[in-house]
């Protein structure tokens, strides 16, 4: 039993609008029925596929079940496949209890946790808010015109 992400995926709709949608896994039982997505078109595809599939199309949101008993080497491809080039934004749900999708490996793909329902954890990613652009990172801090001529180093 999936849990209850409808919050989650209300916010993630209306932020994202009309855009299309995916979803995928090895289990493609869907907790997005009890949310209204109006035209969004919503489209399933398996993790397996989902590796061999070419790039046609970026998603504006994609949503991963991950269980127990799936082939986590061909999941972690695909995450970062779902990162990387399919989705501006990414929600993996995963059981809380494995110990294989631990913080760490999360934090390390670059998503930050968002929510944790009973017995799960509901890990985000967004590419708009990945990286921030530090306030060192600009010319003011790197060029120095008014030091120009001055020093030598």
């Amino acid at each position: 039993m999936w849990p209850d992400i409808t919050p989650l995926l209300q916010q993630l709709k209306n932020e994202c609008s009309d855009k299309d949608w995916l979803i995928t896994g090895y289990v493609l039982d869907c907790p997005l029925a009890s949310v209204d997505l109006g035209t969004t078109r919503l489209q399933s595809i398996n993790a397996e596929n989902l590796l061999q599939r070419p790039f046609t199309e970026r998603y504006a949101a994609a949503l991963m079940l991950i269980e127990e008993q799936q082939d986590k080497q061909i999941l972690e491809l695909c995450i970062s496949r779902l990162r990387d080039v399919l989705a501006e934004r990414v929600l993996v749900v995963t059981p809380q209890h494995n110990n294989y999708w631990s913080t760490a490996k999360m934090l390390g793909f670059g998503f930050k946790r968002i929510a944790e329902p009973t017995g799960w954890q509901v890990w985000g990613f967004d590419i708009h808010t990945y990286k921030e652009v530090p306030d060192w990172l600009n010319a003011k801090f790197w060029a120095n015109p008014q030091n120009w001529g001055k020093y030598w180093w």
